[in-house]
């Protein structure tokens, strides 16, 4: 009777080991670690005279394709790997003298999300180029708007208030005799 109970607890003991081992064997090493898809998912934007929106054209042409193709939760450019672009300047046909950009990333997603808190900024700089307008303070206001889209993009609607951004910079130039271009640089900020 004594050897059975022994046989009971030693299968029973084993049973209890394999059923803790086997779950952490199965999940990821790193709770941090990606998600991402094998092959590489590349799009090009709408051309545009203006390098950065043809930049951000191609960002959001990426994310929409993805979105559409692996789901939302592969959308993010920040999470992907492998990320490229390429910018060419188009020298005939009917989008001469523009811009168009493709952008080629692996997509991937995050095993645990990184929540932002309130307050907290970005290490880098984004920069956002406007339209060109026919006063310097009409020019000033479509770089900000150039640099919101960008960091909505990027980052979220959570972080695109300049008002919120550190290391604000925006620098203009006269174009013609009529008209200015502004580019505006900030390190964005979470509200």
């Amino acid at each position: 009777m004594d050897r059975l109970v022994g046989n009971f607890l030693i299968i029973f003991a084993v049973a209890m080991l394999f059923t803790l081992v086997v779950p952490v064997l199965n999940s990821p090493a790193n709770a941090d670690e990606k998600q991402c898809l094998t092959e590489a998912f590349s799009a090009t934007g709408k051309a545009s005279s203006i390098g950065e929106l043809a930049r951000a054209n191609a960002f959001f042409t990426w994310k929409a394709s993805v979105k559409e193709k692996h789901g939302a939760d592969y959308m993010a450019w920040s999470a992907a790997t492998e990320r490229k672009l390429v910018c060419i300047d188009l020298m005939s046909g009917e989008n001469k003298g523009k811009w168009e950009c493709t952008r080629t990333a692996r997509p991937c997603k995050s095993v645990k999300p990184v929540v932002a808190t309130k307050g907290t900024c970005k290490e880098e700089l984004t920069t956002g180029w406007g339209a060109r307008r026919g006063s310097a303070a009409k020019a000033r206001i479509e770089a900000q708007s150039g640099w919101k889209l960008l960091v909505e993009g990027s980052y979220g609607a959570e972080w695109s208030d300049w008002s919120l951004a550190k290391e604000t910079a925006i620098k203009c130039v006269r174009k013609t005799k009529y008209q200015f271009q502004c580019v505006a640089s900030a390190k964005a900020c979470h509200s």
